[in-house]
């Protein structure tokens, strides 16, 4: 699939100058998994906009990591959007979860589409309201759900964008997400598992409840 076929499938509201702008001035990258597209501490240089593939948008505090939500085709992150307008260090990192193919548009250019394409204008404020709820909902878990809840919505949710009710991931992983240790983990899957909704195979994990 060329570029222009990638940018109309992921974009399918911009139009045909906007695209024609993006081709001109954005930059199409490849990244692979757990490759940095931002990184906490430096600074913005480009907007990033997931083409394919599924990126994880996380922040770090005195060495614990904290999933904020998941990034999809078509979506990018509304903290890159904070800092299109200040030259600050950014708070948090973004990492594909496996082979990504991602649009990085130079901040000045995101500027400048802001005010003369609608549909640029449109996408921003969607995601603006779509990680909110994003946040909102992760805010929502931490105070009223057990982290054994947090668990499995976490691994629904792994595979709603995997779309695949088998998981290749470690404990530790999950951990790290979740913002607590490994034996935590390892001890409420093992939970889960007498539950009968998962079942563990080494470091695949296959969901027997598809609600997701």
């Amino acid at each position: 699939m060329t570029h222009t076929n990638i940018l109309k499938k992921c974009l399918p509201d911009f139009g045909k100058e906007l695209i024609g702008e993006i081709e001109k001035s954005g930059i199409i990258k490849i990244f692979s998994t757990q490759e940095f597209i931002v990184q906490q501490g430096q600074l913005i240089r480009y907007l990033p906009i997931v083409l394919e593939g599924s990126v994880k948008a996380y922040s770090e505090e005195d060495g614990i990591q904290f999933l904020l939500y998941y990034i999809q085709p078509g979506s990018s992150c509304i903290f890159s959007f904070v800092h299109l307008f200040n030259q600050h260090p950014i708070d948090f990192s973004a990492i594909p979860e496996g082979k990504s193919t991602i649009l990085l548009i130079p901040i000045d250019k995101a500027k400048e589409w802001l005010i003369r394409f609608p549909s640029f204008n449109n996408l921003i404020i969607a995601e603006f309201q779509k990680h909110y709820n994003d946040l909102l909902h992760t805010t929502k878990q931490i105070i009223c759900y057990k982290l054994e809840d947090r668990l499995w919505d976490y691994l629904k949710t792994k595979a709603k964008i995997s779309n695949t009710n088998e998981l290749a991931i470690s404990h530790q992983s999950i951990a790290d997400d979740l913002g607590t240790t490994r034996e935590v983990i390892s001890r409420l899957m093992k939970k889960i598992e007498l539950d009968k909704k998962l079942t563990q195979n080494n470091r695949k994990i296959k969901l027997l409840i598809s609600d997701f």
